[in-house]
């Protein structure tokens, strides 16, 4: 039998540079080296790079099943699929996918026809947004978050905003903590804090950019990010205290604010309806809709 091609292991903070070398064209937050490595043990993360092209492959909790769809420098499509599928043969994994976009759902269309069947996955859409909407906050679409701003600066005016350094880090650590408090109990939110504490931690292994929102000296709010590619931007996390909730609008536009890039990516919004309404209020650019689908070959 011939040997399987891709080799995948769990992702190191040393496949950094290689993996971003693969990036290019793409917007997809899943794609952002920080989330790769920060919830590799929440998704069972696998990654393999093979000739310039990146391959994952997820098998943790219900939410993310498969392989991604190959990225890189791909000189032949149906080569790199080959690869995942010979992967897949000789394992004895499901020939399933998750995390595609349209046009990689197109692709794969043309290569499976029916032998592939597609289920939206609209809890893993990503939303885009403007940078230059989400600092200037232009015209009547923004009319409310503005109100908001401004209600709390009346509310709070001894604000001030700080990049996040090493000597502002336990300031950063106090507030993902407090917003932790202040929500249901929850293993998904026990997980989260702890991925917020370990990107801090490796914030500089990671190429990860953050800012913090003081009033009156007290921590408020964190935003933590990072770039995809040098034009696209990705919001990790971004928190509150409980008792300066209302300064995500606030928080939000002075991180964007910090950003050198054409578009951020607010990420998804896994079905929860109070959050997507959030993200739809910002007034998304595009939403980059993400499908799964199962190959049947035989």
């Amino acid at each position: 039998m011939t040997p399987a091609t891709l080799t995948f292991c769990i992702p190191a903070l040393s496949d950094l540079n290689q993996v971003r070398e693969t990036l290019f064209h793409v917007e997809q937050s899943d794609l952002a080296f920080p989330n790769i490595y920060l919830l590799r043990h929440k998704y069972n993360t696998r990654i393999a790079i093979h000739d310039g092209v990146l391959y994952r492959h997820f098998s943790g909790n219900g939410r993310l099943q498969g392989y991604a769809f190959p990225v890189g420098h791909i000189k032949d499509i149906n080569q790199a699929l080959f690869h995942v599928e010979q992967h897949a043969e000789l394992t004895g994994t499901p020939l399933l996918f998750t995390l595609l976009t349209e046009e990689n759902a197109r692709v794969l269309h043309e290569r499976y026809g029916d032998k592939i069947s597609f289920i939206d996955d609209a809890g893993n859409a990503d939303y885009l947004y403007l940078r230059e909407h989400l600092v200037q906050l232009p015209g009547t679409a923004f009319h409310k978050k503005r109100n908001q701003i401004a209600r709390f600066e009346r509310n709070f005016p001894n604000w001030n905003f700080a990049t996040l350094t090493d000597e502002n880090m336990a300031d950063a650590l106090t507030i993902a903590r407090a917003w932790v408090s202040g929500q249901e109990p929850s293993a998904n939110h026990d997980h989260e804090l702890r991925a917020i504490e370990n990107a801090l931690k490796l914030r500089k292994e990671l190429c990860i950019i953050g800012g913090l929102l003081y009033v009156e000296n007290h921590p408020a709010a964190l935003s933590l990010a990072s770039y995809i590619t040098p034009t696209v931007a990705d919001i990790h996390y971004e928190k509150c205290a409980p008792e300066y909730r209302d300064a995500y609008p606030l928080i939000n536009r002075e991180m964007a604010r910090q950003l050198d890039c054409a578009l951020i990516n607010r990420e998804e919004d896994l079905n929860i309806p109070g959050l997507r309404q959030a993200k739809l209020s910002w007034k998304p650019h595009r939403i980059l809709h993400k499908l799964t689908a199962i190959v049947t070959l035989c």
